[in-house]
């Protein structure tokens, strides 16, 4: 079997599934050129590498860059082409593909809280048309797709976001200072950063040696009476590779993921991959990413105090806090080890030939 696996702006994730699928069966990646270069390295060579120019920010270019592509792809001997997120540019060309069998993965049935996305809706409904299965990555992403979209639910189908194991070669999780806090990712409002924020005073009041950390691009400007309160917080308002992301959850006791919304979570799924335990909320795909008991704790969305005792509870117990972070990492290397999901990747794309 031939699988292209177009990759828009899903990188990371299109790179890991066509790095293990490529151990079933042939493998080609489209990618835009100048996307992601960091990520470039961990392309096996086992995959081909189909390179276009980048979308840029004109129409023009976008939807030339997306009539390249579809000319490709419908000429290509791919028995599947699957669609990483739909692309609204890539929208304007369905007949280009009609000889294939085309497969999507919708990675948020919603545009997130205070990011209007208008191109969302139309974009789903187009790919999800022609599409002969759609994947998402929890059970709640796919109860919102199917109460977004008049879909049958026989063409959704649920494959779990795989381990992010590849940031660190370690067959062990590394130890843990056991004090730091950690915050990671785009700050935006769907996050809960003023929760966290909130809970971390409280933290501080009740455990002396509690740190904090804020690691992520975005504006703070909101929070910066909050944060102006807080002692031992540090802060990293920028871009962070994923050299960085390895060293900053390795260098942490856990990671708190308050999120008031979400689908899924790359972040906490970062930090069970290299053994520390997730604070989190009980919001969209979190409960599924998440195993409240034992690779982490949940918490009701927008209470800071719930999110600071779950925290207190990991800080003041290490043996609690390491067996969590050891749960963690060995669920992530097992149930949701690349070579499972591209076994039920491969799977779907044989039930649907």
């Amino acid at each position: 079997m031939r699988i292209l696996v177009v990759a828009n702006f899903q990188i990371e994730y299109s790179i890991q599934l066509a790095n293990a699928m490529a151990r079933l069966c042939e493998v080609s990646l489209v990618l835009w050129d100048q996307m992601a270069p960091d990520l470039r390295g961990q392309v096996e060579e086992n995959v081909k590498v189909i390179e276009f120019r980048g979308p840029g920010i004109i129409s023009w270019s976008r939807a030339y860059t997306q009539a390249r592509v579809a000319q490709f792809a419908s000429q290509s001997n791919a028995d599947i082409v699957h669609f990483q997120n739909a692309y609204a540019w890539n929208s304007l060309y369905p007949r280009s593909y009609r000889k294939k069998v085309q497969v999507l993965t919708v990675h948020d049935p919603y545009p997130h809280l205070g990011h209007l996305d208008p191109w969302s809706f139309p974009a789903i409904a187009v790919h999800g048309f022609h599409a002969r299965a759609i994947i998402v990555l929890g059970n709640a992403q796919k109860s919102s797709l199917l109460t977004r979209f008049r879909l049958p639910a026989w063409k959704v189908h649920v494959i779990p976001h795989g381990d992010f194991s590849y940031l660190s070669g370690s067959a062990d999780p590394p130890p843990s200072n056991g004090s730091t806090v950690l915050f990671f990712g785009r700050i935006a409002a769907y996050k809960g950063i003023e929760d966290f924020l909130r809970a971390c005073v409280y933290v501080k009041e009740n455990h002396e040696t509690a740190r904090f950390r804020v690691v992520g691009q975005g504006d703070l400007t909101p929070y910066r009476g909050l944060m102006s309160t807080l002692t031992d917080l540090e802060v990293r308002n920028t871009f962070v590779s994923r050299e960085e992301l390895a060293r900053e959850i390795e260098n942490s006791a856990l990671l708190v993921a308050p999120y008031v919304e979400a689908s899924q979570s790359g972040v906490a799924i970062a930090a069970q991959s290299l053994g520390r335990p997730v604070v989190g909320t009980r919001v969209g795909g979190l409960p599924e990413d998440i195993l409240d008991g034992r690779t982490g704790l949940l918490v009701e969305p927008r209470n800071w105090r719930a999110l600071g005792d779950a925290i207190l509870q990991l800080l003041s117990d290490s043996e609690r806090r390491k067996k969590m972070g050891a749960n963690a990492f060995n669920w992530m290397r097992t149930e949701r080890s690349w070579a499972k999901i591209a076994s039920k990747t491969v799977a779907l794309y044989e039930a649907v030939s």
